[in-house]
């Protein structure tokens, strides 16, 4: 029974209710899922939620776990990582839930420590870089690092035989990315010529284009606005270096950079990457699950709640356990490579009830985990065409962007 948990109506020290989909009693499995339906990330919230809902009807239409049914217990933190304490320690301490699948942002920040300290493993559908030096055994990702983008700009640069390269971005966050592309680029064997942080929103940047221009690169890898790159390219074309490759992030994709600089100067210089879709035989069965279910068709992010609930009933049913300590184990084990390949709940059950070891590959990819249970997604690199749409000039898969990134 997927239920919304009525806990926001009770006290903080008050019992759980039916309505909560506690079925211990009965003999079912209770998964937690504490997500923002309502606030700041409520978005996101209603499309996990609505993967979850297909995912419990699927695992119960297979027969369940162990041969008990699953239940999913909702709680919405409001998109308040405040709020979300209270609500973690209820999932834990009154509901008994079994694993944890959903949460993301600064809310799954504020709370995995509650769950994976009672020793219930702790499964977030966000790219949050916060975890990207994730040392908690319990702590799981289902989606990848944001700071992948950086790796697919590397990967890209270097695959296009550059091996001198220019760093451009704009103060501020991307700093951060900024970091990853130098450290992926290096480690690939490639060497940063000219690294230059600009303040975005100014009429000149002579002194940094000049800078970078005398460091002779064979590539500028950037991340900034239209505005500012308008006047880069302007300034570059001053300086008698107009054609130097540019390699930008996915915020430079659209309507205002072509208007800024122009679609035919883009075509000519510059090449983006994006996060890809992955396609897979899981995707038509995830898609079928959720019109099912929902009577619609899947939302962004509805994959990652889908694909948690699976991970975490095939673990179960492959440790022949649901408790953390024995189950969290066992999600490498389903996941990792080397298995047959299953693309359903019912695909893998079917698999390790014949004793075979298995890959599980979900609707939103492969689940490769590294030592910091952090996971890989296809990327693609992008042209800007001369009349202004975009073509695909390259995919990394997740293997590969994994091998960039050890």
């Amino acid at each position: 029974i997927y239920t919304l948990s009525l806990h926001d109506a009770l006290p903080i020290s008050g019992g759980s209710t039916a309505s909560t989909g506690t079925a211990s009693g009965s003999g079912g499995i209770v998964f937690g899922s504490e997500i923002s339906l309502t606030g700041q990330f409520a978005t996101f919230g209603a499309g996990v939620s609505q993967g979850l809902k297909a995912a419990e009807t699927e695992v119960n239409s297979a027969g369940g776990v162990l041969g008990r049914k699953i239940s999913i217990d909702v709680v919405d933190d409001a998109s308040d990582p405040v709020d979300s304490v209270p609500k973690a320690n209820l999932l834990v301490n009154v509901d008994h839930v079994k694993v944890q699948v959903g949460e993301a942002g600064p809310d799954a920040q504020a709370i995995y420590k509650i769950f994976t300290k009672a020793g219930i493993p702790f499964l977030t559908s966000g790219g949050d870089t916060y975890f990207d030096t994730n040392a908690d055994p319990m702590l799981w990702r289902l989606t990848p690092s944001d700071n992948q983008l950086g790796v697919a700009m590397a990967l890209w640069a270097y695959s296009k035989g550059y091996r001198r390269a220019a760093l451009l971005f704009s103060t501020g966050v991307e700093q951060q990315l900024r970091a990853v592309v130098e450290t992926t680029f290096k480690r690939l064997g490639g060497s940063i010529v000219d690294n230059a942080a600009i303040e975005p929103g100014q009429t000149s940047y002579e002194s940094a284009v000049q800078g970078l221009v005398g460091s002779k690169p064979q590539v500028i890898l950037t991340e900034t606005d239209p505005p500012t790159m308008s006047v880069i390219v302007r300034e570059l074309a001053s300086l008698g270096a107009p054609d130097i490759p540019v390699i930008g992030t996915d915020t430079m994709i659209g309507s205002d950079m072509i208007k800024a600089v122009g679609a035919s100067t883009l075509h000519r210089i510059m090449t983006n990457c994006e996060a890809g879709l992955f396609s897979s035989p899981a995707t038509a069965v995830f898609t079928t699950a959720v019109k099912k279910t929902s009577g619609q068709a899947p939302q962004a992010n509805a994959e990652f709640g889908y694909d948690g609930v699976i991970v975490a009933a095939l673990a179960m049913q492959q440790s022949h356990s649901t408790s953390g300590a024995s189950f969290n184990t066992a999600i490498q084990k389903v996941t990792a490579q080397g298995g047959t390949p299953v693309y359903s709940y019912a695909q893998g059950l079917a698999a390790l009830k014949a004793g075979k070891k298995i890959t599980y590959i979900g609707a939103s990819g492969p689940f490769y985990y590294n030592a910091n249970h952090n996971v890989y997604g296809p990327f693609v690199c992008v042209q800007p065409t001369a009349s202004g749409s975009y073509k695909t000039l390259k995919t990394f898969s997740a293997l590969q962007l994994k091998s960039a990134s050890s």
